[in-house]
This record gives C-alpha cells, sequence and structure tokens, in this order.
C-alpha cells in the first residue's frame, strides 16, 4: 500500500449561510481556484501573453495563422502548416477563421446576459430550425426568439448567405486519397469552425475517396470553395468541396405527446457537490466556479433522455491546503483546468429542486442515490482512428473514475469504500447544486415544462426551507481504523484519536455497517462515535446464533427498506438521516438470524465495483462449489465480485476499437492487482469461475498467517505444465463450478483410464465417460434429487473429479466402484478425489431461434411453415389462459429445461385453475408472458416433434456414421445419412417416467445453439438399436466415420454440451448435404515460464476490454437479413469463422477482431436499434417479429384462495404462529433472490421465467442458472416446515402445509383491508411493491397443496375460517420469536456450539448454522413426503438399488 494522504477536505465556502456564498454571488474565486494563469497547463487556452487562443470549445480564435497555431495541442500544431487552405486558382491564401460562439452562451460575456439555446455539442442529436433560423416550438404552442448573440453569417462580399438560418451545415468532400482518415479530414477543417462529425464513404468496403463534414454551428463565413488543394499527409491533393442541403433532424415527443427539440442548455455560474444532510438539507463539500475558462452548462436531452452536466473545474495540489500531507514530487506540477461531464439518465432522477436563493440567482438541486457517468474532455485530436469511418465530437469525451490531483498518489492502494486524496469523490457525492442567474429564469420554464413532460418531478423551495450545512469529515473511519484514514502526521487526526475511546467492532459487524454505507442507508457524515459505541455495547452480548448488532445491520439492509408508502416522496426513500434513531426501531432491534441453508449451499458475500465507487450485499446462500466446500472455515474471508458501470448503465460493455472507456477497464486491472478493503481486511484476487468470466465476476480472498491465495491455487491442482494464460485461468475457474457433492460410495471408487474413439484427427468420445447403472441411482438417492420409487435413474450426469470434467453415461458392463475416464476428460491433475455432480440428463422439447430459422430458411424450409407454427403457437397461448384442458396440454407438450411446466399443468389437473387460484393464475400468466416475449424478441418457436438433451457416444459402435464421400452428391439417400439414437418420454407424460419412453425413428434435424453456419445445422437419422435402450433423455452420437458429428454442430463436444433433435417433416431441410464447417482455431501463445497471477490479472483485463462476441453475433444477423445469400454469403461465413474465434477466447486468450468492412451499416428493425440505424426487413424474421405483439405481466391477485385447502383441517393456534415466522423468513429470502438477480415478482423466481434483462450480463442460459438457485431456496423452507412438523408423514405434514397456504391468505386478506380503508378515505390506493404480501411461500409444497385439494376426506371447517393474525407492526418480543423457532427446531440453539469458534471465524457455516452436523440435520429431500422415517446407511442404499 501506497503512503496515506489525508482525503481532501470539504470546501470551507460550504457552511451554513442564509444566502449564497459570496464567492458565487460576488463572482470572486472559491477557495479551490488558484492565482497562478491556468493556460500554462491547459493546450486549450491561449498562450501566455498571446493575444489570441481557443475558446471553451477547442476552437481558434479570430486570430491571424500564426497566432492560431500557437494556440493549438501538440499534435494540431505539427500539422498546422500542412493544412493551410489555399484557392486552386489563384493561389491566393487562406486563413483560417474562427466558426464563431454559436448557440452556446458566449464566455466573455457574464453568466447571466447569455440565454437558453438549443445546444450544439453533438449534431447528431440536434434539431433544425426553419429557414429564417430564429423561431422554434416551445411547450404552450407560442413561438420564441432565437438569440443568437449577435452572431452574423456572410460570405466574403458580406451578404448574408442562404445557410445562415441552419443549426448546421455539412460540406461533402470529393477526390480525397484512398488513405486518407478521419483525422486528416478534421484537420484541413478544425480552425474554421466547430466540428461536430466526420465520416469517410465507403463502396464494396473499401473507402471511395468521398467524405462528409459537419459543422454546428456554421461558420461565420463561407471559407471553402468549389476546388480547393490541401495538404494530406505530406501530399499535395485537389479536393472538391460542395454544402449539402439542410436535412432537418426530427423532433423528440415527449410521453405527454408535444414535441421538442433534441435538446436544451442553460448556462452555470457554479455548482456544489455535496451529500443530503436531512430531507431538507444539504451539505455541500466542494464548489467548481464557472470562471469562463471551459464549457460550463446544464443541457437536458431529450433525444438521449439523460441530462448533461458539463464543467471546468481548476485541479490543485492538496498539499497547498495540509502540509502535513508528503509525496516526493514537486508541489503543484500538475495543477491544470480540466473539463468535465457528469451525465444522468432521466431515469435515475427523483425528483429536480428549483431554490429561490437570492434577487440575482436562483439554484436547482439534484439528488441522486447513485453516481451518474463522468466524462473528461480528452484532445480531439488524439479521438481519431485510423480503422474507422466515423468521428464524432463525442468521441472527444473520455470515461474517468475519479477528480483527483495526481492518481499516481494511490495507484498502488486497495479499492475501498473510502476513497482518500479526491479533489472531488464523484462516487459518494451525489448531491449536486447548480446556480444561474436570474436573468435565464424564462428559458428555465421552458426546460421545466418539457422535463415535467418527460416525467421528471420538480419542485420548487427557497434558501431558507432548504438551506446548506456546514461542511464536516466524516469520523467514522478515524475511529474504525485510525492507521488508514489519513496522512501520517496529520494533526486533526492525532487530535481525533486522542479524544477516541477505543471502539472494536467484529468483522462481520463491520462488513454489515460497510453494506449500509455503500448501499446509501447510512451515510459516513452521520455515523458518530455514540453509534459506533452503541454497536460495539451491543455486540458485546453476541452468541453463536446472535449478535444483535449485525443483526440490526442486516435489518436495515434487507431489499424494501424504505419502500412504504410514506418514503415515496422523499429525496432518498432508503436513508436513515439518524443512525441512534435505529435503536428505538422496534424492528430493527427485534430482528434476528436467518434459517438453516441446505449443506450443498454456503452463505456468500458479494461486492459489485464501479468506476467510482463498490456496493457490497449482506451474506445470502449460494449452491456451493469444491473450493468453498474446502476452506469452510475461512467461509467468511472469500467475496465473490463483479464489475460492473454504474448502477445507472449497467455492464462494463467491451471497446475494443476505442480508448474511451480505458479508464473503467484500468480501474478493474487495480482492483484485481492491489485488491479490495473491506472491515480491516484486505482480499486479494483468487480465481475466476468459467460462468464467471463471461459475467465479469471474480472470486477473492483474504489470506491468513497460515493460509493465502496462493495455497488455496496450488490445492486446487498442479497446472504447471500449462503455458497457455487462458487455458491456465479456464482450468482454475473448473474448481468453481457449482456443484453438489454426494455421498462417497461405500466400497470405495476406482478410476479407469479408457482411451479415446479417434480418426483422422477428430476424436469422437471427446468429454465422455462411463458409470455403472447402480452408481448412478446410488448417486440419485445420495443427492435427493429425485423421488424413490417414481422417476427414473437419469442415463448421464455432468461432473467434476479431480482435474477431469465432462458427463458420466451408465452402461451396463461397469462395476459399481469403477469410474471410467478418458484422456480428453483430464485436464489436470488435483488433490480433489471425491464425484461432484454438476446436472443430470433431462429431457425439454426444442425451440427454434433466430440464427437456426435463418439456417433452415436458407437450406429449403419454406418461410410459410415458420409463420404458420407462430401463428398457432400464438393462438394456443391466448386459447390457454381460458381453458384449462388447452392449457394442460400445453404445458405438458411444451416442456421447459427446467421442467416447471409439467408442474403448473400437474396443479391445473389438480384444479387450481378452475378455482382461479391466485398464484397458479399469476404463475400462468408470467409463463405466457415470458413465452411471448421470447416470440418476439428472439424468435423462440417451441417444435412440438423435437428434444433438447445432452450428447454421448455409442459405446457399441453400431450407429453408422458420418463419410464424406457419402455425402458428396447432390442425392438425398436416407442409407448414407449419419445415424443416432433418441429415446424420449411420450407426449403429455412426465419426464422420467419409466413406461412411457419411445424410440425416434426417421430423419431429424440436428443441431447446437448458437449456429451460424448453414453445416453447423445437420440432417441425420434416427434408429432403434436394442443395446442402446437403456440411454434415456440423451441422443447418442456414432463412433465412426470420417469425422464425428459434435464437432459439426457449432464445434460442439461431449463434455456436456446440449443438442436439439427435431423430426417434425414440415423443418427437414430440402438441401441435406452443406459442408460442415472446418474451423482452425490460431494457435495460442504458450509463455517460456509458469504463469503469474500477474498475467491472470492482465488477461481478465484483456478480455473485458476484447470480447466481440455479442457484436459478431450482432453482425452475423444483421448480415445474414441484408445479403440475398443469407448465411451462405461469403461474409456471413466468415463471420461464423469469426465467432468461432471469440467463443474460444477465454481459453486461447486471441480475441476475434471484427473488420470495419464486416461491420453493418444498418439493422434490420426486429434487431430493435437506434431508427437512425435501422430499415425495415420483409424477411422471415421481420415477418415473424411484427406477428407477435409486445405482452405485458399484470398479475391479477384479487383471486380467491383455494376453499379446499382453507376448509380442510381445523388448525392449531400455535401451529400457524410459528409457521408465519417461518414464512416471515422465506419472503425475506424470496426478496433477496430478487434483488440479487434483478428480478420484479414472485412469480418469475418461482417459476424461473425470468422477465426482467439482467443488469449485467446476457439473458443466454439465464433460466437454467436460475434453477439452483430456486431449488435451494425451496429445500431450504423445506426442511424448515418439516421440522415444524416433526415428522414426514402426510397425516402430520400436510397440516403444516395447510397451515403455510391459511397464513398466507391472512396476509392477503389484511393487505385487502388496508386498501379498503385507503379507498374510503379517498387516499392513494396503489401500494408499494414491499408492501403488497408475497403469496409464493405455500407453493414451496406445490404436490402436497395439490394431494390436500384433491383429497375425498371431509373437510374439517364448515365454513371458510376467519383470519387471526394480528397486524405485523406488532411483533412479540424478539427473544420470544427466536425462542419459538429454537424450539420447533427450524433454528440451532446456542448450547451445544463453539462460541469461541465463532467470534474468530465469523459463523461458521453462516448466521444459523455453525457446524456441518447441524446443517445436515436441516436438509430434507425436495419430495421428502414419500420417503421412510430411517435414514438407510451407505450399504443400505446399496443393497437397496437393486430391489
Amino acid at each position: 500500500m501506497g503512503p496515506n494522504f489525508r482525503a481532501a477536505r470539504p470546501d470551507p465556502a460550504s457552511a451554513r449561510r442564509p444566502t449564497l456564498p459570496s464567492s458565487i454571488r460576488d463572482g470572486v474565486k472559491p477557495t479551490d481556484e488558484l492565482d497562478a494563469d491556468p493556460r500554462k497547463n491547459n493546450p486549450y487556452l491561449p498562450a501566455i501573453g498571446s493575444s489570441g487562443g481557443r475558446d471553451r470549445n477547442g476552437r481558434s480564435s479570430r486570430l491571424d495563422s500564426q497566432s492560431s497555431s500557437d494556440a493549438l495541442p501538440p499534435r494540431e500544431q505539427s500539422h498546422y502548416n500542412q493544412h493551410i487552405l489555399r484557392r486552386s486558382s489563384n493561389n491566393e491564401s487562406y486563413h483560417n477563421r474562427n466558426g464563431g460562439s454559436g448557440f452556446s452562451p458566449d464566455r466573455s460575456s457574464s453568466p447571466s446576459s447569455a440565454v437558453m439555446r438549443p445546444s450544439s455539442s453533438d449534431q447528431s442529436q440536434r434539431q433544425s430550425y426553419d429557414a429564417n433560423g430564429s423561431d422554434y416550438e416551445v411547450p404552450d404552442g407560442r413561438r420564441s426568439t432565437n438569440n443568437r448573440i449577435g452572431r452574423q453569417n456572410h460570405n466574403n462580399s458580406g451578404i448574408r448567405v442562404q445557410w445562415a438560418g441552419w443549426s448546421s451545415i455539412s460540406l461533402r468532400v470529393r477526390g480525397l486519397p484512398a488513405f486518407s482518415t478521419t483525422y486528416d479530414l478534421w484537420s484541413i477543417f478544425q480552425g474554421n469552425g466547430q466540428i461536430v462529425s466526420v465520416e469517410l464513404f465507403e463502396r464494396d468496403g473499401k473507402r471511395d475517396g468521398a467524405g462528409r463534414v459537419r459543422f454546428s454551428p456554421p461558420p461565420i463565413e463561407q471559407f471553402w470553395y468549389d476546388i480547393m488543394t490541401v495538404n494530406i499527409q505530406g501530399r499535395q491533393v485537389k479536393i472538391k468541396v460542395e454544402l449539402q442541403r439542410d436535412r432537418p433532424f426530427p423532433q423528440v415527443q415527449a410521453p405527454s405527446g408535444r414535441n421538442y427539440v433534441p435538446s436544451l442548455s442553460l448556462p452555470v455560474k457554479a455548482m456544489q457537490f455535496g451529500v443530503l444532510a436531512s430531507e431538507n438539507e444539504t451539505m455541500p463539500l466542494r464548489t467548481v466556479q464557472n470562471n469562463t475558462q471551459g464549457e460550463f452548462t446544464l443541457t437536458a436531452d431529450f433525444k438521449f433522455k439523460c441530462i448533461d452536466i458539463t464543467f471546468a473545474c481548476h485541479i490543485k495540489d492538496p498539499r497547498r491546503d495540509d502540509p502535513s500531507i508528503r509525496h516526493p514530487s514537486p508541489v503543484g506540477k500538475l495543477e491544470r483546468m480540466q473539463e468535465y461531464k457528469a451525465q444522468i439518465q432521466f431515469v435515475h432522477i427523483r425528483k429536480l429542486i428549483f431554490i429561490e436563493i437570492d434577487e440575482d440567482t436562483w439554484a436547482l438541486l439534484i439528488p441522486l442515490s447513485s453516481p451518474p457517468l463522468f466524462y473528461k474532455r480528452a484532445d480531439p485530436a488524439a479521438s481519431h482512428s485510423e480503422s474507422r469511418n466515423n468521428w464524432n465530437e463525442r468521441d472527444s469525451w473520455n470515461r474517468t473514475v475519479d477528480i483527483s490531483y495526481d492518481t499516481s498518489w494511490f495507484k498502488g492502494d486497495p479499492v475501498a469504500l473510502h476513497r482518500i486524496n479526491q479533489f472531488i469523490d464523484i462516487g459518494r457525492w451525489t448531491t449536486y447544486r447548480l446556480f444561474f442567474a436570474k436573468s435565464i429564469l424564462a428559458d428555465w420554464d421552458i426546460m421545466k415544462r418539457a422535463l415535467r413532460d418527460f416525467n421528471i418531478h420538480v419542485d420548487s423551495t427557497t434558501l431558507e426551507e432548504f438551506p446548506e450545512v456546514p461542511a464536516k469529515l466524516p469520523r467514522v473511519w478515524d475511529i474504525l481504523e485510525p492507521q488508514q484514514s489519513g496522512a501520517i502526521g496529520s494533526n486533526d487526526n492525532l487530535a481525533l484519536l486522542a479524544n477516541t475511546e477505543d471502539i472494536y467492532l467484529p468483522y462481520d459487524v463491520r462488513y454489515q455497517l460497510e453494506v449500509c454505507i455503500s448501499q446509501g442507508i447510512l451515510n459516513e457524515f452521520d455515523i458518530t462515535a455514540e453509534f459506533l459505541q452503541k454497536l460495539a455495547d451491543l455486540s458485546r452480548g453476541r452468541t453463536v446464533r446472535r449478535d444483535r448488532a449485525r443483526d440490526l445491520l442486516v435489518y436495515i439492509a434487507q431489499p424494501g427498506t424504505g419502500t412504504r408508502i410514506e418514503d415515496r416522496e422523499k429525496l432518498d426513500p432508503k436513508r436513515i438521516y439518524d443512525p441512534m434513531s435505529l435503536f428505538e426501531d422496534k424492528k430493527a432491534m427485534s430482528h434476528y438470524p436467518e434459517l438453516s441453508i441446505p449443506e450443498h449451499c454456503q452463505w456468500v458475500r458479494k461486492v459489485v465495483v464501479t468506476p467510482t465507487t463498490m456496493y457490497l450485499s449482506s451474506p445470502v446462500p449460494e449452491p456451493s462449489n469444491r473450493v468453498l466446500r474446502q476452506y469452510i472455515s475461512h467461509e467468511d474471508r472469500f467475496l465473490r465480485v463483479q464489475f460492473t458501470d454504474e448502477i445507472s448503465k449497467g455492464r462494463i460493455f467491451p471497446a475494443p476499437d476505442t480508448d474511451q472507456e480505458n479508464a473503467l477497464f484500468n480501474r478493474v486491472h487495480r482492483t484485481l492487482q492491489n485488491g479490495i478493503r473491506i472491515g480491516g481486511r484486505h482480499f486479494q484476487y483468487l480465481a475466476t469461475g468459467n460462468s464467471q468470466f463471461r459475467e465479469n465476476g471474480a472470486y477473492f480472498f483474504c489470506p491468513t498467517e497460515f493460509l493465502t491465495c496462493d495455497h488455496i491455487r496450488n490445492w486446487m491442482g498442479d497446472m504447471n505444465h500449462i503455458r497457455v494464460v487462458a487455458k491456465y485461468a479456464s482450468r482454475l475457474g473448473q474448481c468453481f463450478s457449482t456443484t453438489k457433492a454426494p455421498k462417497s460410495s461405500p466400497i470405495g471408487q476406482t478410476i479407469v483410464h479408457i482411451n479415446d474413439i479417434e480418426h483422422n484427427g477428430w476424436c469422437f468420445t471427446d468429454g465422455v465417460g462411463k458409470i455403472a447403472p447402480d452408481r448412478a441411482a446410488f448417486l440419485v438417492q445420495a443427492l435427493s434429487n429425485a423421488h424413490k420409487g417414481h422417476f427414473s435413474v437419469p442415463s448421464a450426469f455432468q461432473f467434476r473429479l479431480g482435474g477431469s470434467k465432462g458427463i458420466l453415461v451408465q452402461w451396463p458392463e461397469i462395476p459399481f466402484n469403477e469410474v471410467h475416464l478418458r484422456p480428453s476428460q483430464n485436464k489436470f491433475t488435483a488433490p480433489a478425489r471425491g464425484l461432484e455432480v454438476i446436472k443430470a440428463s433431462k429431457y425439454s422439447v426444442a425451440t427454434l431461434n433466430r440464427q437456426t430459422i435463418i439456417i433452415l430458411s436458407c437450406l429449403g424450409v419454406p418461410d410459410a411453415v415458420f409463420e404458420d407454427m407462430l401463428k398457432k403457437q400464438v393462438a394456443s397461448y391466448e386459447r390457454a389462459m381460458e381453458d384449462p384442458q388447452v392449457a394442460m396440454q400445453l404445458l405438458s407438450k411444451f416442456i421447459d429445461q427446467n421442467g416447471v411446466t409439467t408442474t403448473i399443468a400437474q396443479a391445473i389437473a389438480d384444479g387450481f385453475m378452475e378455482t382461479k387460484e391466485p398464484f397458479i393464475m399469476a404463475t400462468l400468466q408470467v409463463w405466457r408472458t415470458w413465452s411471448m416475449r421470447l416470440l418476439r424478441e428472439k424468435a423462440r418457436i417451441v417444435v412440438e416433434q423435437s428434444a433438447f438433451v445432452f450428447g454421448c457416444v455409442d459405446e457399441t459402435r453400431t450407429l453408422r456414421g458420418y463419410y464424406e464421400s457419402a455425402e458428396s452428391g447432390e442425392e438425398k439417400d436416407p442409407n448414407n445419412l449419419p445415424q443416432i439414437f433418441l429415446q424420449v418420454p411420450k407426449t403429455g407424460s412426465r419426464p422420467g417416467q419409466r413406461a412411457k419412453y419411445r424410440v425416434i425413428t426417421g430423419i431429424c434435424v440436428l443441431g447446437r445453439n448458437p449456429s451460424l453456419h448453414p453445416g453447423d445445422v445437420r440432417v441425420v437419422e434416427a434408429v432403434d438399436v436394442p443395446a442402446l435402450r437403456h440411454l434415456r433423455d440423451v441422443v447418442v452420437f456414432p463412433a465412426v466415420g470420417d469425422r464425428d458429428i459434435p464437432s459439426m454442430c457449432s464445434g460442439g463436444d461431449l463434455d456436456g454440451d446440449d443438442y436439439f433433435v427435431i423430426w417434425d417433416p414440415q423443418l427437414i431441410p430440402s438441401e441435406w448435404n452443406f459442408p460442415p464447417m472446418v474451423h482452425e482455431a490460431p494457435k495460442s501463445k504458450e509463455l517460456q515460464r509458469d504463469v503469474r497471477v500477474t498475467d491472470l490479472i492482465s488477461f481478465y483485463v484483456r478480455y473485458m476490454k476484447n470480447d466481440s462476441l455479442s457484436t459478431i453475433a450482432h453482425a452475423h444477423l444483421a448480415k445474414c437479413d441484408a445479403l440475398l445469400d443469407g448465411p451462405k454469403d461469403p461474409q456471413c461465413i466468415e463471420l461464423a469463422h469469426l465467432h468461432s474465434n471469440s467463443v474460444d477466447y477465454p481459453k486461447t486468450g486471441l480475441e476475434a477482431k471484427l473488420v470495419p468492412s464486416l461491420r453493418p451499416k444498418r439493422f434490420p428493425h426486429f434487431m430493435e436499434k437506434p431508427a437512425h440505424k435501422t430499415y425495415r426487413s420483409h424477411k422471415i424474421l421481420g415477418r415473424l417479429y411484427d406477428n407477435v405483439a409486445k405482452t405485458n405481466f399484470n398479475p391479477k391477485l384479487d383471486g380467491a384462495f383455494d376453499e379446499r385447502i382453507l376448509r380442510r383441517y381445523a388448525l392449531e393456534a400455535e401451529t400457524l404462529k410459528t409457521i408465519r415466522l417461518v414464512k416471515r423468513q422465506h419472503d425475506k429470502a424470496m426478496r433477496q433472490i430478487m434483488n440479487q438477480h434483478d428480478i420484479v415478482t414472485e412469480f418469475e423466481v418461482w417459476s424461473t421465467f425470468v422477465l426482467s434483462r439482467p443488469r449485467v450480463g446476457s439473458e443466454y442460459k439465464r433460466q437454467e442458472r436460475m434453477e439452483p438457485v430456486v431449488t435451494n431456496h425451496k429445500e431450504r423452507f423445506r426442511a424448515a416446515c418439516i421440522k415444524v412438523a416433526g415428522s414426514h408423514d402426510p397425516s402430520v405434514l400436510y397440516r403444516v402445509v395447510a397451515a403455510a397456504y391459511h397464513v398466507t391468505w391472512e396476509e392477503v386478506q389484511m393487505a385487502q383491508a388496508k386498501l379498503a380503508e385507503v379507498k374510503e378515505a379517498d387516499q392513494e390506493p396503489s401500494q408499494a411493491p414491499e408492501e403488497k404480501p408475497l403469496i409464493s411461500f405455500p407453493w414451496i409444497f406445490e404436490h402436497e397443496l395439490g394431494r390436500i385439494a384433491t383429497s375425498k376426506g371431509d373437510f374439517e371447517l364448515e365454513e371458510m375460517p376467519k383470519p387471526t393474525m394480528v397486524s405485523d407492526d406488532d411483533y412479540e418480543n424478539d427473544d420470544d420469536e427466536f425462542g419459538r423457532l429454537v424450539g420447533a427446531g427450524v433454528i440451532e440453539g446456542d448450547e451445544e456450539s463453539n462460541n469461541k469458534g465463532y467470534l474468530e471465524l465469523g459463523g461458521g457455516k453462516g448466521p444459523i448454522l455453525t457446524t456441518d452436523t447441524a446443517e445436515k440435520e436441516a436438509v430434507v429431500d425436495e419430495e421428502i413426503v414419500e420417503l421412510e422415517e430411517d435414514e438407510d446407511t451407505g450399504l443400505d442404499a446399496l443393497a437397496r438399488l437393486g430391489n
């Protein structure tokens, strides 16, 4: 860690005042401005002592050519003399002229004299004016004069030119050399006005010598001629220049229906950065003054729906204010004037507040809950790229992650919530107050009306009602970590330490405190020593199960805090301004730990690192992996870290062709290199799981004296033979796969190594091994995944075993204790010997998508087939919502990969659709909405005659393989087709039911997602082979032939890849024998030494920046639609090869570079790109898109709960009371899942039919990734309820299940009664999301509810019961509530636990269970009702398998 420096002091000028601070009111420089001439460090300002220079936008002042040259940045100045324009006719010299001040405020005049005008910083957003250039439409229909500040546009004769009133002009240039770049064109014309865009034209993928330059505002004078001689890269070139006709930009329509110009701007006098001190007080921490040396405006951009705040500030050396800060660099060396821009999306603005300051000034307060995007002005000359054909003024703005004097001061420090040496802490100071002159109030009124039309609420107040409070330093960091907070020798810190008692908080309390600070619930400026001391006092009474300080902080950090109806109008609904008030909050002080979790889950802490700050999350249960299980005693020392952009944007998008985003990737690199500091612990980069890699995630670990990250990585396995960095990272990631570790074999395990089947350099058994059928059955029983006596054993398992991976397929001849592995499965040597299961084989129906549709279409499947299938499917969804029989049939046929549709179908069969049961009806609606959305956005057409299954190999070598000679001709002979074997459930039967399978025979289409090459989709013959009938829900490929079939399907293998098989005759293409793609991946670069951690970090960041997989896929889709031959076009074939390279990037380390010629210029409308880049497609995908309407999910929860369950039992009050406590825990856990995975409703979680798009990562395989999360959630609370029942016997358990349904019904009844009261009082009837009761709790027992509802026994109640639940506000004593759960066995007590171990290790297994024994007692099979009471031993279970 580098030297410690004190954080920048808050600006003294921000102390409380009744009126505007004098530094702003009187125009005096604020304290953070220096008297030194700022021009000495700013290339955009004139040289000291010169009369000329550049204005705030970097434009040349109206000087002669020599003085203009003096003002240019170095790169511009070196080229300046090469680009003096000359008239070719008489070689008369023509000097550069100023482009004028345009529509933006005149910097030379006082801000108070400027008026609002349409902004001109980005012409791609701008609206043209009518011919006279003087008027534009305002909200109320009036005409407003556009004051141009005396600006006149003339030609050389002094006559007003025709384009004088245009908002911009475009010059078409011809005759450019082929080697010309956008920088060359920009350099030629940049001295004549403000250039906002440059474009070079192409023809057939090559530049054709023409281009276009756009100026906004137009230059003052006409400087161009028809023929001009210029110097381009040392060559004299004659170019032709012509003015293009003005093309008005369309106006922007607000949600209200009114039209507006694309953007409006106001000049700003000063700007303050700070925080909210209360709901009606602000605490300024830095003031930046408009010194007219840079742009300082507020722009409302209606086209891009954002507010841009552009400001310039002089960043001074903090040592001038605090000499105790020590650093060897000269004081003031890097002081500079710098322009910045903050971009705030409309959707992230809760409210704007107009504040009356005094007779001359007003202010606008913009409070945000998270940081906006910040940009820094860069040298425009450096923003061009030789390979790009377009340049825009936006390209001269680079992202920035801090505003500081010298970033090198803290480049070696770990990333922490508390950032030191920040001139402006842009990650934490997110309340902005902008000051304006009263003279522009009329213009503000116009902007205000427009903002309101875009649904932005604007309030008004006065300075007396919304004052500022004096700035202060946050004390929390100094108190908790005095040695880390400030500069060594700082007098203030020493004084603070002298007056502060030693306050110690355990790590888990410290961590939870930083959770609350990072999420904005608590602010470090509000946290006092008294509050910290109170937390410490609460924590001293901790037990193994309870720490009241931690539990209190967990409570306020849980999702939903601050979303009550009464909090909606607050500037920050979740903020707690007085932390001491928490100790008077009964609910907060009554919070107790969570329930136990299944043994294959662990409590995981997650941190999201953004460009300017980081967000911590409370521990949540997640499926475990090998590493976390091995180091369970150090559970609290692991972190799951994810790198994202700011919350307002989401993921960090790759940027392979630009340096604009480099600051973001540098931030990621610094975090990986230096680690993260939380709660006094220093976490270091450990490794990245393979699924994390594409989502920009990683694991970090805090070392101990005896356990370091190197120790853990060495334990994972011996990988020193791997010298390819990407492959090394991938092998480490293999150990982080989410797995379940079943019980070990009772008679041991032997690894038998068998050979791969290879021919012609192709491996036919890549990733597939063998296992005994009895061992497979034992695995299923040990994993508790199947119901005894009803489900067949899966034929294959995706697994991890030491350094081996792939699938294991059951074969009859294999002995029980043997596992047969092949060389293709062994990746490295590892000490772990246990067999770990990722997932088992299962059947689901296959679906078409956009890629497979365009390939099948180009291979001869008529477009009418797809359209007919889509229309029938849409009609079926509509009928299914009304007719239970149709719904049941459709759900049984359209089986999803998680089998949820069969569960819903069974619920409908149990009569829940007929009774309009609210949960089932909502789940049915979410399934329809999900299906319709994927139909529209992905062309996801379900194919009834299809399967989506694992692939494996024919070990008997019976199936006919692929032979190139047999498929070389055009004759379609089924006898020449490769063969497959496939056995799937009969239509309408439940997956896995033993007696209802059928073998598919006949011609089939086979493929793998994604398929981009026409040869990726193969035509095969399905045959029946008796020797293979023991294999179900897998597709069996031949082991003979010239080439293996899986590798032809998008480069697939057999290590767990899923394949679609379609036997629907109408989808069999007429062209069978399109040659498969032969893709030779580029050779990976090997190091001449062992791989180091620094290599892993560098590759991680390079991958984030250069990954082009989605860009290539989008380019391929657009080209396939635009080009006549579709996927067969050479460009599409090349893109398919590039896509394969990009897929392999995480393993090869070689990025796929998308050349400009392969980038589409326009996109079909179904891709939903911006309008100016879109054309209407009339091909099959465009027609399919147009035939599906947008569907929204609006669940109606007013249906009656099922009387058959509510009347079935007379339930005891004590049972209901205990189940209410379990439900409270369930609902909290459900909201955690919704919050963690960006999911809106519980119905989406329960069904895994997620409608919302993830904030980070892609939707690809999202349903598959949600399955273990939901399964673990259900298992966890099933186990709790079974413990409450005390037995698995249905006669006992069913009463608890009915109680769960009863208490859920009661909550809904109470909510509806409250709603009725509100309506009667004529108040706002809507409820906040967190106030609506969740109703999914009883449906963790979906099968049991069906049995209760359909039971033939008599009802114990003659009529519907009456609600007995008291108000949720009437919390009982927390000790009584906690004791009740302990007494029910749901939470283990403290008596038998090791208190010392908990205090040292942060809780061992988690907030509830801390020993493996206790965890195992809490785990119950999902279908536990039918299991026997006595648990089998391993040998007993083995003996039973043969029965």
